[in-house]
């Protein structure tokens, strides 16, 4: 089969290797039919010596696909099924998943990096290929609705694994109310995500801050009634000024550097929830703003997406229309030219913002 390997640091390519076969009882062998390359992806493979790749590993953690093989401990999908599976595979049953918190799954991780990859078996590896094991199918695959099951809706449907269900978790976190202010600042494909996600809990602004102009009128047709773009404008004078110099409500913050840290601070008011979704921190230090956000009553929640709590939830949203994650998608391009898409995603000024991969 041909898959997107790692090869060198900010280097991929595309190559045959062997099919993965089942290795245990609740493993599950997926037919991909969309992939998604993420910006994780490119954080990974540009700092792929310091993350632990190592050449020839598959890489990539959103697909979308059929069911192709089952182990004989699955009993929530046939051969045929149409799929999506979480970003992280999860055992769904440990401590923590039964909390609703599979990101901290004790036997997790994620598809694509070696992250936990002990806890799956080392053939765990990445989703832009042909065909991938997932091992703890019961819990880290879901069974698309029927509205949802044609390769059209693919593109859909794939955000859900990762950006979209991130935007989600940033949205929720937020703790938005209707009628509220809410800023994302950010304005790639989580952010993006954040804002459509943000329509469902009813704020009556929906502010976001970014530094692509094609980007920032894409969020104007997804929910977003301001925009601003932090390079020619202030971005903190900018929500003040919607809210009578109090600030907003909720901040999702997506990027997570110091930057973006420090504006979340100075652009809420007192009461304030920050979600931080951004990774930028672990690049940067960022001074701990908790001084700050003491004596003005911040709440500020950090972590990583709960892609299998929210799954269920947001499926059906998704069908019925209530949101589109697919607008997020600016290339779809043939597995093959991965190499490219991986560029075109580096390359800010082309105008790209995210790229499936269709095997």
């Amino acid at each position: 089969m041909k898959a997107v390997v790692y090869k060198e640091r900010a280097k991929i390519e595309v190559v045959d290797i062997p099919k993965p076969q089942l290795l245990k009882d609740d493993d599950v062998i997926v037919r991909i039919t969309l992939a998604g390359v993420c910006g994780a992806d490119l954080e990974f493979t540009q700092n792929g010596p310091e993350m632990g790749l190592y050449e020839g590993m598959r890489i990539g953690h959103e697909f979308v696909g059929v069911v192709d093989q089952v182990g004989k401990d699955i009993h929530s999908l046939k051969v045929g099924d149409r799929v999506i599976a979480s970003a992280m595979f999860v055992d769904g049953d440990c401590y923590y998943c039964k909390r609703d918190l599979p990101s901290a799954c004790d036997h997790g991780g994620l598809f694509g990096t070696p992250l936990f990859a002990q806890h799956g078996g080392d053939d765990i590896q990445g989703g832009q290929a042909e065909f991938i094991r997932v091992p703890y199918g019961n819990s880290s695959l879901f069974k698309l609705p029927e509205g949802l099951t044609g390769d059209e809706h693919d593109t859909k449907v794939l955000p859900l694994g990762d950006n979209f269900a991130t935007g989600y978790h940033g949205a929720l976190n937020a703790n938005i109310k209707t009628g509220e202010t809410v800023v994302v600042i950010g304005d790639g494909a989580v952010g993006l995500s954040a804002i459509m996600a943000a329509t469902l809990f009813g704020p009556s602004t929906i502010i976001l801050v970014g530094r692509h102009n094609s980007r920032l009128e894409l969020a104007k047709t997804i929910g977003a009634t301001h925009v601003v773009n932090s390079k020619n404008e202030d971005p903190v004078e900018f929500v003040k000024s919607l809210t009578n110099g109090r600030g907003a409500n909720s901040v999702i913050d997506s990027v997570g550097n110091k930057t973006a840290i420090t504006q979340g601070m100075e652009m809420t008011q007192a009461g304030a929830s920050i979600s931080v979704l951004g990774f930028g921190h672990l690049y940067e230090p960022v001074e701990q703003p908790y001084s700050s956000a003491l004596f003005r009553n911040i709440t500020i929640h950090t972590g990583v997406v709960n892609v299998a709590a929210y799954m269920e939830k947001l499926l059906p949203i998704v069908e019925r229309g209530v949101i589109d994650p697919s607008k997020i998608f600016t290339d779809i391009l043939p597995l093959s030219e991965a190499e490219k898409g991986y560029d075109l995603m580096r390359d800010r000024s082309s105008g790209t913002l995210k790229v499936a991969l269709r095997p």
